[in-house]
């Protein structure tokens, strides 16, 4: 008999692809039957630009496991560039995705080449800076688990999350409680599976533990089928009767 082991749940299909198609497919459903209204917006201005990039973001979640799953082990992308590329553009592309939504309901008065230039400017710090800190823990310590460089990572966009919760939101948008209380809780949502992320590779990597892949699987929900469903629930929440920040 097998011993069951976490790890082999975790690389599952069944988990790894399927379980994170599920919520995004019923989520683009919804969309088809129910239309985002305007009039229950948190943020009225910004209601278009969030209606349409939760709706791109639920495809591209979609596609980011496909891509990165039975895509990439075919034969003809083994051993490539592309096997390092196309993961690689998809944790720019869902870092990508928290920032250009924060910007854009921050600051809906401004173009969205704009704010997609801030939020791809903000999207390459923790990539710069992990890659530093992994190159100097390589001197310190030539035999440096490879997963050490997601640990940093992960550990750095939490930070990032906090930082521009609790220092960039009130000075952005300094007089208007709901719109804070919304990009609060969108950082909120993220830093909460970047720590599950982070606390899962302690234990893999320094406690050794299987138990880790069983933690992966809770942010991997969230990031994968969670994330779009969260943010238009709570952007779209508001009753029609409630005041609204025009």
């Amino acid at each position: 008999m097998n011993e069951f082991s976490w790890h082999d749940v975790y690389y599952s299909e069944l988990q790894s692809l399927y379980a994170l198609l599920v919520v995004p497919a019923a989520f683009l459903v919804f969309r088809l039957a129910v239309p985002s209204s305007e009039d229950r917006a948190e943020v009225p201005a910004a209601a278009r630009f969030v209606a349409g990039l939760t709706l791109f973001f639920a495809i591209e979640t979609m596609i980011d496991p496909i891509s990165t799953g039975p895509i990439l082990k075919l034969d003809f992308l083994r051993d490539t560039f592309a096997a390092s590329a196309i993961p690689f553009l998809f944790v720019v592309l869902g870092d990508l995705r928290v920032l250009l939504l924060v910007i854009g309901v921050a600051r809906p008065e401004r173009t969205l080449r704009q704010n997609l230039m801030w939020a791809f400017g903000m999207s390459l710090i923790v990539p710069i800076l992990t890659g530093v800190c992994f190159v100097i823990a390589g001197w310190i310590w030539p035999d440096v688990h490879s997963q050490v460089q997601w640990m940093l990572y992960e550990f750095g966009f939490l930070l990032l999350c906090l930082f521009l919760s609790r220092v960039w939101v009130p000075h952005s948008t300094p007089n208007n409680p709901n719109q804070i209380a919304f990009l609060r809780s969108v950082f909120g949502f993220s830093a909460a599976y970047y720590f599950l992320w982070w606390l899962a590779d302690f234990f893999i990597v320094v406690a050794e533990m299987d138990l880790g892949w069983a933690i992966r699987i809770i942010p991997n929900q969230l990031y994968y089928a969670l994330w779009v469903p969260f943010v238009y629930w709570r952007f779209f929440s508001v009753r029609p009767t409630e005041a609204r920040i025009s």
